[in-house]
């Protein structure tokens, strides 16, 4: 494996792969940063999980300060893109057409165009493709998807999903406040909703959003309404404006037929379903990690059963971005958006 791009989420992808040695081995690693290439993650910053980085050995492990040499290293097999969303096309499509496996990080791209370049670039290659969608694979969020599916608690009524952040200072030259470069909260933080209620509810029939602009010209926080059948109501609720003490959480409210589901990351507490007749339960999840975790190692195993991604598809990922554009056209019009 090759990692390109060793900020926040690069260092947490690469503290996976430790965990999974048995089945992949960095053998690269790209930063056009020295100190950052040098095995100095100690300035690297982030909002959930190890939030300050540190000092790693990278001996024995190839580093390269420019991205076009790593994908040429015949020694990578599987590139894994952890770069400012405005070059995840370029870098996806480069490693495709070298016949690379990829995975690349949320969102797919800033545009729906770029997206279709890289659907292009992946029907044509011999590698693997999917983007990293971590919530599909987060314990308590598969643990509602099926309840969802499998109509356990009857069908669902109503939906309150919810990601609130301080505002992201730790990105390199800030450029994750720069909207030409992130897309602002709704691309970058609140997308991960947005992608997680597309594979559970499929696309609405449209949206209202509002939203409003304090930091870097981009939207910072986001209220949309999805609009479904008559009798359910989804709401989606996203936000990086909040003051430092904050931090991160997020979480969801669902609530169905004949009982409701909470999760609050920072509560503490564990996903409880509630009855309706009275009593709750804090049923056992799907599994033990993280979906950091659980989606690199399910691409593996994509990969090791030669099987393209089901559980997240890159077409998916595509129409994520354009759901999360008409947020954006939304909150700018004042007007519901139609949903195609």
């Amino acid at each position: 494996v090759g990692v390109i791009g060793l900020g926040f989420i690069g260092r947490n992808h690469f503290n996976q792969y430790e965990k999974i040695n048995d089945r992949a081995k960095i053998v690269a690693v790209c930063d056009k940063e020295p100190d950052r290439l040098a095995g100095d993650w100690s300035k690297v910053g982030g909002n959930v999980g190890d939030k300050q980085g540190s000092m790693r050995d990278l001996t024995g492990i190839k580093q390269y300060p420019n991205w076009k040499d790593l994908i040429a290293d015949p020694d990578v097999q599987m590139v894994d893109i952890c770069v400012p969303t405005h070059l995840h096309a370029e870098m996806a499509i480069a490693a495709l057409q070298a016949g690379k496996h990829v995975l690349s990080e949320k969102p797919m791209a800033l545009s729906p165009a770029e997206c279709d370049k890289m659907l292009a670039a992946a029907a044509k290659a011999k590698g693997n493709f999917m983007i990293a969608q971590c919530i599909r694979f987060w314990p308590e969020c598969v643990y509602l998807q099926q309840a969802i599916k499998t109509k356990k608690f009857g069908p669902l009524k109503a939906l309150h999903l919810r990601r609130q952040a301080g505002t992201p200072d730790y990105s390199l030259n800030n450029w994750i406040l720069n909207p030409k470069l992130s897309g602002g909260a709704i691309l970058d933080l609140h997308v991960h909703d947005t992608d997680f209620a597309l594979f559970m509810l499929g696309k609405p029939k449209s949206i209202t959003a509002q939203s409003y602009k304090r930091t870097g010209g981009g939207y910072d926080r986001v209220h949309a309404l999805w609009q479904y059948k008559k009798d359910l109501v989804v709401q989606l609720e996203g936000m990086w404006d909040m003051p430092p003490a904050f931090g991160f959480n997020m979480g969801f409210t669902a609530r169905f037929e004949k009982a409701a589901i909470v999760f609050d990351l920072t509560s503490g507490k564990p996903l409880t379903v509630m009855h309706n007749g009275g009593g709750s339960e804090t049923p056992e999840m799907p599994s033990k990690t993280d979906g950091y975790f659980n989606e690199i190692d399910y691409f593996l195993t994509c990969i090791e059963t030669k099987q393209k991604p089901k559980i997240s598809t890159p077409k998916e990922s595509r129409d994520a971005v354009a759901i999360a554009l008409a947020e954006i056209k939304s909150a700018q019009t004042g007007k519901p958006v139609a949903i195609k």
